[in-house]
């Protein structure tokens, strides 16, 4: 049965301490908003913009190139983080004055790749893992499925950038069959014939 309680404690924004307070230095915190399906939708389309123009394979199962996936799970993570950061604590200027949660802001501060990780790990792998299991994906050790093996590796990228990715294959897939089923073909026209009746 679906507990709406804990689906509602589940849509409750959430603080995430990224450094803890040293010395006279205050912690840096951010305030997470949950993932709804609109900056899901987002980091989607974000996700599959990395797509555009790259060569797919004509084969739906075929893999993907290591890098396009990279490069998806990237644009989706950042995505999310961009949308899901709607506060923080510790962040500011030379003054000491709290910077506001801008996206130039956002952009500077997740440009840092080993912040960006532990964001990217705190905030988008749960929610990776937990749609997963939602769909009867539940990850297992790392080597035992080549899914969690993914994960382990890249949480954000192999569910959804994939996904998008296969979706834009799917695309151009149909494009070509309606392409083929709609060229001209060289037969000669006959004359029916009477029945007889």
């Amino acid at each position: 049965m679906l507990n709406l309680a804990t689906e509602k404690a589940a849509f409750e924004p959430w603080w995430f301490t990224l450094h803890d307070a040293i010395g006279k230095t205050p912690a840096v915190r951010v305030l997470f908003a949950p993932i709804g399906r609109i900056a899901l939708r987002a980091a989607r389309r974000a996700a599959g913009e990395q797509c555009q123009g790259v060569d797919l394979p004509d084969d739906e199962n075929a893999s993907l190139p290591p890098e396009l996936i990279e490069a998806a799970g990237d644009a989706m993570s950042e995505s999310l983080l961009m949308s899901g950061i709607i506060d923080w604590e510790g962040v500011g200027d030379a003054d000491g004055i709290k910077a506001p949660v801008t996206p130039d802001n956002l952009r500077l501060f997740l440009a840092d790749p080993i912040r960006f990780e532990r964001l990217d790990t705190a905030y988008v792998r749960p929610f990776v893992l937990r749609e997963l299991e939602k769909n009867g994906l539940a990850a297992s050790l790392p080597g035992t499925s080549g899914i969690a093996a993914h994960i382990s590796a890249e949480p954000s990228v192999t569910l959804d950038a994939t996904d998008a990715a296969s979706q834009t294959r799917k695309v151009k897939l149909s494009k070509r069959r309606r392409a083929a089923r709609t060229k001209p073909t060289n037969r000669e026209q006959k004359q029916a014939q009477a029945s007889g009746t």
